[in-house]
């Protein structure tokens, strides 16, 4: 059994699916490969990630126009989607060189291209296609991506969006999203703090993504202001110039009581080690946070995918949500000396965890791919 995984760099979220997918291949003794839907031009991979990241920094209001107009419209069509023309050639290569039983795409650019092939014939019978649905609402052009066997939403939320964009109900499944296995391992709070070198005490984890977006230094100062009883957890990423002001400004107050961190690789044990979460929406890192089952706060000014998931989970009573960046010292506190309200909200996220869903994902692909296969 083989499956071919088709990823994508717009932030790192596309990327951490597509290797939770390929753990659980590799689990079920399934022979993988990932591949980048732009693999064929790495300026053009780069490319759409500076993308991506830039509209988030600079023009979240000019993105959000365009993506909910774009959302809200219906394009579909029978050709090939202009974006990703060039890609036909680089799959139809990669796929004949591969030969899977299973193609899996972690974004709808890979998905787009999957459907043409399929409804032009240029697809193996046998081979079950599926996609991910990477967030907790409908992004554009999602219609293009119809002609799949499956697509795999992370929470019901989205099943009647996915169903007015022409999906039938039989090839929506509803399994979580897919991350890292560690997410889902038991853990001891107490015990992960003193791995980790941490004060056993009321603890708060700032995450950005990857790239760690966001003005985190004045966040910290709010969350400074609340008191000392607490200690404060920055995890940066790949953004060395904001981990380096945050450095600047502890080493200048001689604050004791802040972790300033770059990239880490168990970023399972940090939010397993803390009492809350402040983070941005997307779906990966909300998975993540469901996972660990900790209450969050969501942070401020973010494209508009991001808005629709905080009013949502805002709206369940998973989170609190933060109107401007100030505001996150007074969450904080609410948070830790409201138990009732800290307690409802772990319940709330229990309601929409879903443990293992890389697993149930490939696992069902697996058992799709032997019945194609048995009715040869």
């Amino acid at each position: 059994m083989k499956a071919l995984i088709f990823t994508m760099t717009c932030g790192e979220g596309h990327n951490m699916i597509a290797k939770s997918l390929a753990q659980a291949c590799e689990n079920a003794n399934v022979e993988y490969k990932i591949l980048q839907t732009f693999g064929y031009n790495e300026k053009r991979v780069a490319r759409e990630n500076k993308k991506f990241l830039w509209a988030c920094k600079y023009i979240p209001k000019l993105y959000d126009f365009v993506w909910n107009r774009l959302r809200k419209k219906d394009t579909s069509t029978n050709k090939l989607p202009y974006y990703v023309k060039k890609c036909l050639k680089y799959f139809k290569e990669q796929i004949a060189l591969f030969c899977p039983d299973i193609i899996i795409c972690t974004h709808y650019f890979a998905s787009s291209v999957i459907a043409y092939m399929k409804k032009q014939n240029l697809l193996k019978k046998n081979i079950v296609t599926s996609t991910i649905l990477f967030d907790f609402c409908l992004a554009p052009y999602w219609e293009h991506s119809v002609a799949v066997d499956y697509i795999f939403q992370p929470h019901h939320n989205t099943t009647n969006d996915l169903i007015e964009k022409g999906y039938s109900k039989d090839q929506i499944l509803t399994f979580g999203l897919p991350i890292r296995d560690e997410f889902f391992k038991q853990f001891n709070k107490t015990f992960l703090r003193k791995e980790l070198g941490l004060k056993n005490i009321f603890t708060v984890l700032n995450v950005g993504g990857g790239n760690g977006l966001g003005n985190t230094l004045k966040l910290l100062k709010s969350v400074l202001s609340i008191n000392n009883d607490l200690q404060i957890i920055i995890i940066n990423g790949k953004n060395k110039k904001n981990y380096n002001k945050i450095q600047k400004y502890i080493e200048k107050n001689k604050i004791k009581n802040v972790v300033n961190l770059g990239f880490v690789n168990n970023m399972d044990k940090y939010m397993k080690a803390c009492d809350i979460i402040i983070s941005r929406c997307g779906g990966c890192g909300l998975s993540e946070i469901f996972a660990v089952g900790k209450p969050f706060i969501i942070r401020e000014n973010m494209i508009l995918n991001e808005k629709i998931n905080k009013n949502y989970f805002i709206n369940e009573g998973c989170a609190l949500g933060l109107n401007k960046i100030t505001d996150a010292g007074k969450q904080v506190k609410i948070l830790k000396e409201d138990t009732t309200l800290y307690n409802n909200m772990v319940e709330n996220i229990k309601k929409i965890q879903y443990n293992d869903p890389a697993k149930k994902i490939v696992n069902f692909l697996i058992d799709k791919a032997k019945e194609k296969q048995n009715k040869k």
